[in-house]
């Protein structure tokens, strides 16, 4: 394997672990009545990450509806979200939000802990798809079709 190849995978990694310690921050720190609004609102820091590890691989942007159909024809949003949709399991983490602000620092902590969970989650797939679709020299559409053919497998 190519030193750029580690390369970008290291950065890549680095980047999501960065985006998932800020939903720690964003998702941890109590906002009693602004839970959902900020859980969804880190659908945006989502999107960014995803734009970045492209960009990093690729270096070109890439557009968040191209991202949204990459991902929803991957099926990772609904691994993501547990079956339910992207945005429902966004709102889901910003009730449990709500309800863990009553146990304290202890509450906080799970909280911050289900948002990084979820953003990690999709920053490792989305990495998945655009690694191999890099490697191979496939769009990233060739690259879902042939990682859900070999999962099938």
């Amino acid at each position: 394997m190519s030193k750029s190849m580690w390369r970008k995978r290291r950065k890549t990694l680095l980047k999501i672990a960065e985006f998932s310690a800020g939903n720690i921050v964003i998702g941890g720190v109590p906002k009693p009545g602004a839970e959902i609004p900020s859980h969804i609102a880190l659908i945006a820091t989502d999107m960014v990450m995803c734009a970045v590890i492209y960009e990093e691989y690729f270096s070109e942007r890439i557009s968040e509806h191209s991202i949204l159909e990459i991902l929803g024809k991957a099926g990772i949003l609904l691994a993501v979200a547990g079956g339910g949709g992207y945005a429902i399991a966004k709102s889901a983490s910003g009730l449990i939000a709500e309800v863990t602000n009553f146990f304290g620092p202890i509450g906080w902590i799970a909280s911050g802990m289900l948002a990084a969970g979820g953003t990690a989650l999709l920053g490792l797939f989305w990495m998945t798809i655009v690694d191999w679709a890099y490697r191979k020299q496939v769009t990233l559409k060739d690259a879902v079709l042939a990682i859900s053919q070999k999962a099938s497998a």
